[in-house]
């Protein structure tokens, strides 16, 4: 009897470990590509075909990196729910321009979310999504859009991840499909996650300014000239 209680004991010390690593918070990198579909211009789909964007992502943030002759980060924090853009230039050193919790809710006042969560399902990546169509509704103008997204509950990201673009959605995004008009024509930009690297080296520091990073509004008026006012507050 007392094996029997000793080995049901460690079954369930096992069962909780195993749970407790499968809910441990992806960290690492996701990348993402894009495709035009109805575009009948292989130009712009030769263009977005080349936008190859890679994110970083931990728990409730994430953190992308461009060079647009410049290097720009955009880092987003959803515990804080900040939305960060940082500017790191040759001769000049880094700045950058934050947006609070409360100028993203400000914006957000300005539009419904309604999610339509579906039983509709297909691999991303390796990892299982749901489709999801999210309705925005514009509430100064009445103006609809309508935007499909597969989501996965599987990375273990935090829901917060998604407060600026998705407030109040369940799950993280490995597929966006939104409609748009390009040169007359109706074309739907699919953004989808092609690669997903788990990395033990991100850490949340990956989500910190920089000690050295100083507010755009200290940057030289050369500098705010030369950006065309993109670090200023609207």
């Amino acid at each position: 009897m007392k094996r029997t209680v000793r080995l049901l004991t460690i079954i369930a010390l096992m069962i909780c470990t195993v749970g407790a690593f499968a809910q441990k918070p992806f960290a690492g990198t996701i990348t993402f590509e894009n495709t035009a579909e109805g575009c009948s211009d292989p130009n712009i789909a030769a263009q977005l075909a080349e936008q190859v964007v890679e994110y970083t992502v931990m728990g409730n943030n994430y953190r992308l990196d461009m060079s647009v002759g410049i290097d720009v980060s955009i880092i987003s924090n959803g515990t804080n729910k900040t939305v960060t853009t940082l500017f790191n230039i040759p001769g000049y050193g880094k700045y950058y321009r934050q947006l609070t919790a409360e100028d993203i809710q400000k914006e957000q006042n300005t539009s419904k979310y309604d999610y339509s969560y579906t039983d509709e399902s297909k691999t991303i990546a390796g990892y299982n999504c749901k489709k999801v169509i999210v309705k925005v509704t514009d509430l100064e103008t009445d103006e609809e859009q309508t935007v499909t997204l597969w989501v996965t509950n599987e990375l273990g990201l935090g829901d917060d991840i998604n407060f600026a673009e998705h407030p109040g959605l369940k799950g993280y995004p490995l597929c966006t499909e939104a409609k748009t008009e390009i040169n007359g024509e109706d074309v739907t930009i699919v953004t989808t996650a092609t690669k997903i690297t788990p990395n033990k080296k991100v850490k949340p520091t990956n989500f910190m300014l920089p000690s050295d990073a100083k507010d755009f509004s200290e940057a030289p008026e050369e500098l705010k000239a030369m950006l065309g006012g993109a670090g200023e507050e609207e």
